[in-house]
């Protein structure tokens, strides 16, 4: 073994030198091999946390749509049970409201007001008058699209609740 005082300073500065940036290098190479598999180990936690959450929403999207559904369906079919009853409860269909209140029916539906000179105008036919029946058939049927949006407003406000509580 050579004695540490024979080795010139540049040698030794040279080793020492070499050392360092073998020891900086190996540190840089291992330092940026674990940065990068734990930027790759998050983005693989990431993605899987994205595929769990869009399983759990389109679960609830799924629920939420057959609830709507099977709701939906049970309001149309109690509109069309009560629009078969009206025959059981209007007994005397001679009863003709005026054409005007067809007119002021529609109107009413479309949320305007009625236009008076529309009766009255030569250009146009006038409104034919309307049985009992026909008018509460009518009124039966909005009130079962009424209550069809009214449930359509609820799914999606429960969706909206349920997706948002998915995290």
């Amino acid at each position: 073994m050579i004695p540490v005082l024979a080795i010139p300073l540049a040698a030794k500065i040279a080793v020492a030198t070499t050392l360092a940036a073998a020891l900086f290098g190996a540190g840089l190479y291992l330092g940026n091999k674990m940065g990068v598999s734990s930027c790759y180990e998050a983005t693989i936690e990431a993605q899987a946390h994205s595929i769990e959450t869009g399983i759990k929403q389109a679960v609830v999207s799924d629920k939420t749509i057959t609830k709507y559904v099977d709701r939906v369906q049970d309001l149309q079919k109690t509109s069309r049970a009560i629009i078969k009853e009206v025959k059981v409860y209007v007994k005397d269909d001679t009863c003709n409201l005026s054409g005007s209140f067809r007119l002021l029916h529609d109107s009413a539906a479309n949320n305007e007001l009625p236009d008076i000179t529309r009766d009255s105008d030569e250009g146009t036919v006038k409104a034919q008058a309307v049985t009992a029946t026909d008018a509460l058939e009518t009124v039966i049927r909005n009130y079962g699209i009424c209550h069809e949006n009214s449930a359509t407003l609820s799914a999606l406000q429960e969706w909206v609740r349920e997706q948002s509580a998915i995290r």
